[in-house]
């Protein structure tokens, strides 16, 4: 029996996607891929006070959520209000932002309607607006924003606070004048789709 694990690969356009890779026993993580590219995978991204949540302005994306240490956050329009769809191996390359050790609920820089749900063995889930957040391990350092994208699990997005249920809004430049793109729900922001 196939060994299925995931894989971010460029196609023809330099566009990041996310599939499935069959294997034996030595099928590859995303996480083990990076490694072995010398990208450190991130660890966990909690603080002595504990897992914070803040807004950041991001040149790509405007403002969207992070965590303290600058992490980007995102969704998976697959989960539903206050759930989360993301089990398994979806967590070794979508990160579920959980609690700090001790830690009884998020702490909000600046931001509101922070939960958290349960997840599969125990650990608390940080949510937003219901939405379960998630860091992504072609993130690596603070700022970047790589996971707006389409993979096995479904569309990632990252979170504007204002329209946290919404597909989020490309800001482009061009001779010192924004112009913004909004994506539809079945747009992967990428240009392609599986």
């Amino acid at each position: 029996m196939a060994r299925w694990s995931s894989a971010i690969r460029r196609d023809g356009g330099g566009e990041r996607r996310v599939g499935r890779v069959a294997g034996g026993a030595a099928a590859c993580t995303v996480a083990g891929l990076l490694a072995v590219a010398g990208v450190a995978v991130p660890a966990a991204a909690s603080t002595k006070a504990g897992t914070v949540v803040k807004t950041a302005r991001n040149k790509t994306w405007g403002t969207i959520l992070v965590l303290g240490n600058g992490d980007t956050l995102y969704r998976l329009t697959a989960d539903r209000r206050d759930k989360s769809v993301c089990t398994g191996a979806c967590t070794s390359i979508w990160l579920p932002v959980t609690l700090a050790k001790g830690q009884r609920k998020p702490i909000g820089k600046g931001v509101k309607g922070l939960g958290t749900i349960v997840r599969p063995g125990g650990a608390h889930q940080v949510t937003f607006d219901g939405e379960p957040l998630y860091r992504f391990v072609g993130d690596r350092k603070p700022g970047q924003a790589n996971g707006n994208l389409k993979d096995t699990w479904g569309q990632w997005w990252v979170i504007d606070p204002a329209r946290p249920h919404s597909p989020p809004v490309r800001v482009t430049s061009s001779h010192g004048r924004s112009t913004t793109t909004t994506y539809s729900s079945g747009s992967s922001g990428g240009g392609y789709g599986y």
